[in-house]
């Protein structure tokens, strides 16, 4: 039988494709070379299927292929658990017409914004108290009685903070003012006090520097739920401040004496004065659940979260700090104007790169709802949700002061390792692995970069940590969808709380008050020399600043009481000024010197030294500054 022609030219020697014989042979090439004719020095291979041979790559090249990903990609999908339930909206969607869907959700933001209007207004613009007197809306950490931004900023034995008696205040104070604290290092006595309340004393007397919401909230008289209102009244020096633990709130003990302290008039009554962020940030919680679930157009839905987030934020659950301004509540207003606009930009390039191709076409309306939008509020809610952490900013000093700090970020870092993993994976199944890799480590080195810049320290704030979240977040998965609430949540609350402060900040900046490692004056009185009478310095002896220190400044319990060129004072001088020249033993006295130059320059105070009242020894300070 003959060989049928389909057959007998598919059977042709090969000699135009090299053979695996070939490739082992060294006289294939030249075999190869007589053309038309059979080589003696090589038998030709028939293949009924002609391919070229693949050889083997090397491990690099492997590692490459693999890396780009699956052939052909293999994009994830939003699990669809539940459907008649997930489905639900889609369906009522398509039974109404066009124009019906988009009146109802015009007629639902309109009721939504109606009725935050009206809890906004109840809740920070109408408080009324019995006195009839004006009642000023404090923050939680502030003092408009005594100024505690600096020992000195009362001035010389407090004169700028008197009368230190029958001076009172009718005041306002937010919720949830339990935890009000002092963010830098500050001395009480020798206690060094940071990230704790500062409240000294009890409901019987407040030392005149405390905390007023704080310690009203120690004293029962607002609430941390709800805040509300009340009056303060300073009521003198005392000598001892206890302290005690009351309504969630442990104050400081201080043991001597204090020009000026306060107590809260208990006879006041008041309306309209509780704060109710938890209320509002309540029904809005519910009202974007039930917009969430009903809405499937991406734009709708990242826009109607977006700008109701924004809102919350600066009028309930977080609003911008405002303190000192005549009229906080309108501050407050015209400061979120003026972040709004920055704002609506970022969130239209978040809509374009992150969320839309996130949330088109998603199916899954309840696991939507609850991912994306119950991550959303974790992230816009922060200063609550992550409260407990101890974690105050991304910055090594803070982190290092805070107890359990170094354990919190380790946590964090750990968390975000994991979730950049599952998303590592998501981005290598849709072959975008190069692409990502190559934008983040532009971002990696420019960070690296930027935090060797000298006199300047890198700052990832809320709002940057945010975006550099997002663009990973860019693909249909569940964990997608939870990651991106939570970015787009933390970057408004960064954005709408602080505003957009620069990545790298000066450490005058990133100062709160705290010490700057300046020289130190030191005490030139020790336990051998002090007779009781005299208390001496002297400026610093390995000075390591070019400024020119030309006067001391003296604090005695936390108050200023010489300023001068002189290298001593007398404390009998002190006692008999103070009318305490009865009382001169009867309590310890803690002494703090600082030094200032004629170009306004102000150094650090030394830590405290102590006069022991029991048997009027001196005990030297604990090295460092204060």
């Amino acid at each position: 039988m003959g060989v049928p022609e389909s057959t007998e030219n598919s059977l042709k020697p090969t000699h135009t494709i090299r053979s695996y014989s070939s490739i082992n042979n060294p006289l294939a090439d030249e075999a190869q070379s007589l053309s038309g004719e059979e080589s003696p020095l090589l038998e030709p291979s028939y293949s009924a299927v002609d391919e070229p041979i693949v050889l083997p790559k090397s491990r690099l090249a492997r590692l490459i292929n693999f890396l780009r990903g699956p052939q052909p990609p293999r994009p994830s999908t939003v699990s669809l658990l539940y459907p008649p339930i997930q489905l639900f909206p889609l369906k009522v969607g398509r039974a109404i017409r066009q124009r019906v869907r988009v009146a109802a959700i015009i007629v639902y933001l309109c009721s939504w914004f109606l009725i935050f209007v009206f809890l906004s207004r109840k809740s920070k613009f109408s408080p009324v108290i019995s006195t009839q007197e004006d009642v000023l809306l404090l923050e939680c950490g502030s003092n408009p009685l005594w100024m505690t931004q600096n020992y000195a900023a009362c001035g010389l034995d407090a004169q700028f903070c008197e009368p230190f008696e029958n001076k009172t205040l009718s005041f306002r104070c937010p919720s949830s003012c339990a935890g009000a604290s002092k963010y830098s290092m500050t001395t009480v006595g020798t206690e060094n006090v940071i990230y704790k309340p500062y409240v000294i004393g009890n409901e019987d007397g407040y030392r005149a520097d405390s905390f007023i919401c704080a310690a009203a909230v120690h004293a029962g008289v607002t609430s941390q739920l709800n805040g509300g209102c009340g009056k303060v009244r300073f009521s003198g020096y005392r000598d001892s401040f206890p302290s005690s633990n009351q309504n969630g709130v442990q104050s400081i003990e201080f043991d001597s004496y204090f020009p000026a302290s306060y107590i809260f008039d208990r006879g006041v009554t008041s309306e309209n004065c509780y704060d109710l962020r938890w209320a509002i940030t309540g029904v809005n919680i519910f009202l974007s659940a039930v917009f969430a679930y009903f809405v499937y157009s991406p734009d709708v839905f990242f826009w109607g979260m977006f700008i109701m987030g924004f809102w919350t934020i600066v009028l309930a659950s977080d609003p911008p700090p405002t303190n000192g301004f005549p009229d906080p509540g309108a501050e407050s207003i015209s400061v979120a104007f003026e972040r709004l606009l920055p704002t609506v930009f970022i969130g239209y390039v978040i809509l374009q790169v992150a969320a839309r191709p996130t949330l088109k076409n998603v199916r899954a309306q309840l696991t939507k709802t609850v991912l994306w939008v119950g991550a959303f509020w974790v992230g816009a809610l922060n200063n609550y949700t992550f409260d407990e952490l101890p974690l105050d900013r991304f910055v090594l000093e803070d982190i290092q002061n805070l107890p359990g700090g170094i354990a919190a970020i380790t946590f964090v870092l750990l968390a975000i390792f994991v979730g950049a993993c599952c998303q590592a994976y998501v981005i290598w199944k849709n072959n975008k692995f190069f692409p990502y890799l190559f934008a983040y480590a532009i971002v990696m080195v420019t960070l690296i970069v930027m935090a060797i810049v000298p006199n300047l320290t890198l700052r990832i704030h809320h709002y940057i940590l945010g975006l550099l979240i997002l663009p990973a977040t860019a693909f249909q998965t569940t964990l997608s969808l939870l990651y991106q609430g939570l970015a787009v949540g933390m970057f408004l609350n960064g954005a709408t709380r602080w505003g957009y402060d620069s990545i790298l900040q000066t450490p005058f900046a990133l100062n709160r008050g705290g010490p700057r490692d300046t020289d130190l004056a030191h005490f030139t009185t020790n336990s051998t020399n002090f007779n009781g009478s005299f208390v001496a310095w002297d400026y610093p002896l390995y000075p390591t600043m070019d400024t020119n220190w030309t006067g001391f400044s003296l604090l005695i319990n936390d108050v200023e009481r010489y300023r001068g060129p002189d290298m001593n004072i007398s404390l009998d001088g002190f006692y008999n000024y103070t009318d305490l020249e009865y009382q001169r033993y009867n309590y310890n006295w803690y002494f703090r010197i600082g030094m200032y130059s004629d170009e306004g320059d102000m150094s650090d105070y030394t830590k405290a030294a102590t006069a022991l009242a029991n048997n009027g020894s001196w005990v030297e300070p604990a090295p460092g500054p204060s």
